[in-house]
């Protein structure tokens, strides 16, 4: 067969540069988010804004990071923003700023040339409000007392289902585990919001209430603690050890409890996540500690002021927030009311000071099925649901105006380098570190330096600061060893002399280096003879095997006299023309390709059953 003919000389290169960039990347790539966490909800600003911190690990060559947000219920989109320029060690980590309150799907993509290569999603995410509950069982919650559940449709109520450990009733100085976020829309027995509540209670309804008014989503901790005093707050604050009013032992077990649930949660769901503000509904316990038989162990409406405002001073020390706002509800009904508790929560109630009004609860449901405990009854009164609706009524617009609420912690920004074969990740100074193997709890710690050496797997570190809050860091996918080397390909394998090729690099997720002296992902160069690049990937000074390139400079002019004999596949190139004298036997397979003219003389023979095709007006510009 004999092929004759002109061609378009940018149709093919064009086609060679989209088979490059398109679909053949995702060969050696993969992207992942480890932070944020589905579901999780941060804390929104007085504006309505939060910062969103965005974090995760690659792997092959990429040239940035871009995010966006595509606002599912509320909020406002945010189109494809860069967050990360040249990220190496396959670790990425930037943020989106001014993201409005809403309900979120977030997407990250991996850039390379231009192109999108990989694609990852985290289907919710969201900017709302953040409340930590604290008190007693009317905070804390009870089983089997008729709470219901959150029914926002979207799921935009949220929490965290685990408690601090309590095992033959010593409660146990333990740090959370890695968050697992879950949505309140669950009602049944043995449901637990981190640290210590127990069922939905009020916290479900009020959720969707503020979702409501505000369409942002919201996310609870609680931290109350069943049958504790005032007091028990207050010395625990200390690690003073102090009796339970109702049994006569050591509260908990444990002298830093109660007050340990509270700071547990400010300490690190509230750095994570940010708050708006502590829920206290507290008193009943001091009302039997002031009706029982010993008239020397009452609260006073002082003692009970100086006792709330000495937790609340310990916790905003201790969290390292000093004006975090409260909310004190008006608490003291246990078969009877106190006017002292009453007025002890009066007194602390300053607005000047960030500690505001919450509900009155004492006329509500009394008497009480069980003489302390809200119940919504079947077919009867819903006095959870109500003092739900009294939260609400008492986070009204003016609290949410005056109540300036803290915003997450920026998770650390870790780095991944390697050295005498040997990978190490390092985090930021000035803290306590705790590396642990993909999602571990803090527990389950292997190391306690600011650098770790480690072999090939996933890794997270929590960092705690000289408060005690913790910050999470997002996941570390640390490659096998030696880094895999690149794969190179170019524009034109076979150009004329000078002429510009670009060479490109896939595969590395650390650092390319040339044997022309650049780094990079790729390369342009301007060869004037036959030359063979190479490349090798590095992170840190551990450097693959290297990769090698041939890019081949053709003549100008070339005339072809050698036979092709059965058998051979080849390609004659010229950047001006071809003159051809030669045989083309059957059985090979042969092209030739000039820029303007093939000349095919006496002596040039193509037999039958050969392939040969002639191609004029491309030549090594292909």
């Amino acid at each position: 067969m004999f092929f004759f003919y002109c061609e378009n000389p940018w149709k093919k290169v064009v086609f060679c540069l989209c088979l490059l960039c398109g679909s053949s990347l995702h060969l050696w790539a993969q992207l992942s988010i480890s932070f944020p966490f589905d579901g999780a909800i941060f804390q929104r600003n007085a504006s309505n804004l939060a910062t969103i911190h965005v974090g995760g690990s690659y792997t092959g060559a990429v040239d940035r990071i871009e995010a966006r947000l595509v606002a599912v219920s509320g909020g406002q989109n945010i189109d494809w923003t860069a967050i990360h320029i040249n990220p190496s060690g396959g670790i990425f980590s930037g943020s989106l700023f001014s993201v409005l309150g809403g309900w979120y799907t977030l997407e990250v993509r991996s850039i390379l040339f231009n192109n999108v290569v990989q694609t990852a999603t985290l289907s919710r995410v969201g900017v709302g409000e953040v409340f930590v509950v604290a008190g007693q069982s009317n905070a804390q919650g009870v089983d089997n007392h008729g709470a219901k559940a959150s029914s926002d449709g979207q799921g935009r109520v949220k929490y965290v289902n685990w408690t601090l450990p309590c095992p033959s009733g010593t409660c146990q100085n333990v740090d959370p585990p890695f968050p697992v976020i879950s949505t309140l829309n669950n009602a049944g027995a043995g449901l637990a919001i981190a640290p210590n509540g127990i069922s939905p209670w009020a916290w479900g309804e009020l959720g969707d209430a503020i979702i409501a008014r505000y369409n942002v989503p919201v996310m609870f901790f609680n931290a109350a603690a069943n049958g504790s005093s005032v007091g028990n707050w207050s010395r625990s604050a200390d690690g003073l050890p102090s009796v339970n009013v109702h049994v006569g032992i050591l509260y908990a077990g444990n002298p830093n409890f109660p007050y340990n649930y509270l700071r547990k949660a400010l300490n690190y769901y509230g750095s994570m996540f940010g708050v708006r503000a502590v829920l206290w509904h507290q008193g009943e316990s001091d009302t039997h500690k002031n009706n029982n038989a010993d008239p020397n162990d009452n609260t006073s409406a002082n003692e009970y002021r100086d006792s709330l405002q000495y937790v609340i001073s310990r916790s905003r020390n201790h969290s390292g927030k000093i004006m975090l706002p409260w909310v004190v509800s008006r608490a003291s009904y246990f078969s009877v009311a106190d006017a002292n508790i009453i007025s002890g929560q009066n007194l602390t109630i300053n607005p000047g000071d960030k500690i505001f009004a919450g509900p009155e609860t004492d006329n509500l449901q009394t008497p009480r099925p069980d003489g302390a405990h809200l119940e919504n009854l079947t077919n009867g009164q819903q006095a959870v649901s109500e003092l739900a609706s009294r939260w609400n009524s008492a986070l009204d617009n003016s609290f949410f105006t005056n109540a300036t609420p803290y915003s997450a912690t920026t998770p650390p920004s870790l780095t991944l380098s390697c050295l005498n074969n040997t990978y190490s990740i390092t985090a930021p100074s000035g803290y306590q570190y705790f590396w642990v193997n993909g999602n571990g709890a803090i527990s389950t710690s292997f190391s306690s330096s600011q650098t770790v050496n480690v072999g090939s797997g996933n890794y997270r570190v929590y960092l705690k600061d000289a408060s005690g809050n913790i910050i999470l860091s997002q996941m570390v996918t640390v490659p096998a060893l030696p880094p895999q080397p690149p794969t190179i390909t170019s524009t034109a394998s076979t150009v004329s002399a000078g002429q510009e090729v670009t060479l490109f690099s896939q595969g590395c997720a650390g650092t390319v280096s040339w044997s022309a002296g650049l780094i990079g992902n790729s390369i342009v160069q301007h060869p004037s003879q036959t030359t063979t690049y190479s490349a090798t990937c590095s992170i840190g000074s551990c450097a693959s095997i290297s990769s090698s390139y041939q890019v081949t400079v053709c003549a100008q002019n070339v005339t072809v006299a050698t036979t092709f004999n059965a058998g051979t596949v080849g390609e004659v190139k010229a950047s001006n023309a071809i003159t051809g004298v030669n045989t083309v036997k059957a059985g090979a397979t042969i092209t030739y390709d000039a820029k303007n003219s093939i000349t095919l003389q006496p002596g040039f023979t193509a037999e039958k059953n050969s392939n040969f095709k002639a191609v004029v007006g491309k030549g090594c510009a292909n």
